[in-house]
């Protein structure tokens, strides 16, 4: 089975939900650190969506691959 090549514009989108889910994690745990606990907890969370939202292809190539 031949393998399905990104668009440029696939790879765009998984480049900066990379860098976006990477920044709102440093993010999160920098407001950790200085107590704000709620805001925090939703930047990482935000950011380990984001980062899983990068690979989304991937996964949905697994998830095939897995099922059929």
């Amino acid at each position: 089975m031949a393998s399905k090549k990104q668009s440029t514009g696939e790879m765009i989108s998984s480049v900066v939900f990379f860098v976006v889910g990477t920044w709102l994690l440093i993010e999160g745990l920098s407001r950790l650190n200085d107590g704000d606990h709620l805001s925090g907890l939703a930047g990482i969370l935000g950011g380990l969506l984001s980062v899983l939202a990068a690979f989304r292809f991937r996964v949905q190539s697994a998830y095939e691959k897995w099922w059929k």
